[in-house]
């Protein structure tokens, strides 16, 4: 067996799904806020015409538009949040700084300003006067530059290191996203070029997403290819089709039957949903619920911040998740698949999968990407779920040295 025998060769193409973790995360730890109720929204803002005799100009409609809906988002959201959530910008950052405190490594961090400087996105860099190929991390769903903080110190020893917080998701912007699938998308990624720009980073870079952050990635990388060095997908939401009858796949088979029939209001309300109506209980549900989030960071401090940042994370104005939820098909799929069009990737650059062995998400749409194109590289960590990173950080580690191009 080679050095690293964590990893496995993929010639099975289904995994065992054992973590007990993973029930909850089958359903994708997801979202939302109401589908129906936003369209609403949309349709009343859509309805407004300029009295009469009124000499506005079409962008300032949209421009007034556009602020209505923010502000009618924002009010019902605190409604159904019933005011009594103690957290905002401030409470976020104090346990981002809790979570990075503990590492070695000298991070700065920053917003920049994207979209015209109408938003701006949350960055945490280091290393950057290094000569190496530098990485840009982006994060799943749900999640922030802090749950990074158990593999910042390794990459930051051995290239420049950019680690983001998409739009819609921890410090960025809370902006308003498209309520057409393609249309959301292309606003992530062009927000994501924006920010490139921006920040200067005009050289060749490794892009590494996790999950939705992975599936943001490949989009990314599909649409603007030409600084794109490297593209590495950790676990990857959104790669495969969704299969005809959903319950017989891995990610859903182990739902019992009994809770199938409540699968139409389970597509409504998430369990971010109910972390939001926790209001100030929100850290003890996660707790009492997700335990395991706290054992994954127990290398780092045995205490609560990792729940406390992810409560701070979720607790606010959901419309990145609002944005999932359009992207998505029943959560656990993408309305447009990666499969479909990462053929049409630039041959040049390199993809490397890298999935947890315990997983709800299988390595099969991985497989059948390598199967049609050279460049394409599959492992599998044993004894890891859906968060690699956190869950075997030393494999991930060993994985990253091995994989990750060097000037």
């Amino acid at each position: 067996m080679s050095t690293y025998n964590c990893f496995k060769t993929h010639k099975s193409t289904r995994q065992q799904l054992t973590s007990p973790s993973n029930a909850i995360d089958q359903m994708i730890s997801l979202v939302v806020f109401d589908h129906a109720e936003m369209k609403k929204l949309i349709r009343c803002e859509e309805s407004v015409t300029p009295s009469q005799g009124a000499s506005l100009c079409l962008q300032s409609l949209k421009r007034t538009r556009r602020v209505a809906l923010r502000s009618r988002f924002s009010k019902l959201d605190s409604l159904r949040r019933l005011a009594w959530n103690k957290t905002g910008p401030k409470q976020l950052e104090l346990a981002e700084t809790q979570l990075l405190s503990i590492l070695k490594t000298k991070v700065d961090g920053c917003y920049v300003p994207i979209s015209g400087k109408t938003h701006r996105i949350w960055t945490v860099s280091s290393n950057l006067t290094s000569d190496n190929i530098p990485i840009v991390l982006v994060h799943g769903f749900g999640g922030g530059v802090g749950l990074w903080s158990l593999n910042l110190d390794q990459l930051c020893s051995e290239r420049p290191v950019y680690a983001i917080d998409l739009p819609g998701f921890g410090r960025s912007s809370r902006l308003i996203f498209s309520l057409d699938p393609k249309e959301a998308e292309k606003q992530f990624i062009d927000m994501l070029e924006d920010w490139r720009k921006e920040i200067g980073l005009n050289k060749e870079f490794i892009l590494l997403g996790h999950s939705f952050g992975g599936f943001i990635s490949a989009s990314y990388a599909l649409t603007y290819p030409e600084y794109v060095k490297q593209l590495v997908l950790i676990d990857p939401w959104g790669i495969a089709r969704r299969p005809d009858d959903i319950w017989q796949t891995g990610r859903l088979q182990r739902i019992p039957v009994w809770l199938r029939s409540f699968s139409s209001v389970m597509m409504r309300l998430s369990p971010l949903t109910g972390l939001r109506a926790a209001g100030p209980l929100g850290v003890p549900v996660i707790k009492y619920f997700r335990a395991d989030l706290r054992t994954k960071f127990e290398k780092l401090f045995d205490d609560d911040r990792v729940l406390i940042y992810l409560y701070h994370c979720n607790a606010q104005l959901p419309t990145g998740e609002q944005a999932f939820r359009v992207i998505s098909d029943c959560f656990a799929w993408a309305k447009e698949p990666m499969i479909n069009r990462i053929h049409l990737l630039d041959q040049r650059i390199p993809i490397h999968f890298l999935h947890g062995e315990q997983s709800w998400i299988t390595a099969e749409a991985s497989l059948s990407i390598q199967e049609n194109r050279s460049n394409v590289f599959v492992d599998i960590v044993e004894k890891a779920g859906h968060h690699i990173y956190a869950d075997t950080p030393d494999e991930f580690e060993a994985y990253l040295k091995k994989t990750l191009h060097n000037k």
